[in-house]
């Protein structure tokens, strides 16, 4: 009911390049404006959506509301550069034999070139059937999309696993961001992203909380972070006036 009243939505949280800090793109979250128990955020309800098979429909209108909205931005705002939307793929998605067709849709549909959509997946996901997954995700490059590996060094076998996937970036989990007083931040931190070049990957950190936090990442060569320092998800509205004053501001 939630899905056909419309009440499923999206927020934008910023990723920032951090060489300019200037915004490089934006990660589509999901959110749920529940008519009586107000906004949910995805811990709330993709549990159930995933049980009851409608994560699917939930699924494909994120992914077209996102690139529809990046679309906008790209003709009004974002036109002097190469702004990307990430958007979160579940097992189901997946594991379907639809989702090549679902990205090559949702391009054209929006005029979009591949490489404006970034399809984010943890190792959870694609280790549920790593043969079926290479495949798809494969296939999913060859529509130009690319492809990130969220929550990087929470599972058990990333590094085993890292180079059997076609993954383009890798999202640095905010544990190893946040400094857990153990003082070896800087040294794990520094062994991912040397890792993740040495594959040809670039890197995305996630929880960048401080100034200090983006200094020390830009530091050790991590690219782009996102983080409540450079934003909390946010409307399309929102994220569109945040655009306007980045583009017109020189750092």
């Amino acid at each position: 009911r939630s899905i056909q009243a419309g009440e499923i939505d999206l927020a934008y949280q910023p990723i920032v390049r951090l060489s300019d800090k200037r915004i490089a793109g934006f990660e589509a979250l999901a959110r749920w404006d529940h008519p009586r128990f107000g906004r949910l955020n995805p811990q709330e309800f993709i549990e159930i959506a995933e049980e009851n098979g409608l994560i699917v429909e939930i699924g494909l209108l994120a992914l077209d509301k996102a690139t529809r909205q990046l679309a906008i931005w790209q003709k009004t705002v974002g036109a002097d550069r190469e702004l990307f939307t990430s958007v979160n793929i579940s097992s189901r998605q997946l594991l379907r034999h639809d989702l090549v067709n679902d990205v090559k849709s949702v391009l054209t549909r929006n005029g979009l070139e591949g490489r404006a959509l970034k399809l984010e997946l943890t190792e959870s996901i694609v280790m549920e059937n790593p043969e079926h997954a290479a495949k798809i995700l494969e296939k999913v490059r060859e529509t130009g999309a690319s492809l990130a590996l969220d929550d990087f060094g929470t599972g058990y076998s990333s590094l085993s696993y890292l180079q059997r996937f076609p993954f383009d970036t890798v999202k640095i989990d905010k544990s190893f961001v946040h400094n857990n007083g153990s003082g070896n931040k800087p040294v794990i931190l520094r062994s991912i992203i040397g890792l993740a070049h040495d594959l040809g990957m670039d890197v995305v950190a996630e929880g960048a909380e401080s100034d200090r936090d983006a200094a020390e990442l830009a530091k050790l060569g991590c690219e782009f972070a996102q983080g409540y320092y450079f934003g909390r998800p946010m409307s399309a509205d929102e994220a569109h006036r945040l655009l306007a004053y980045n583009a017109n501001t020189r750092h």
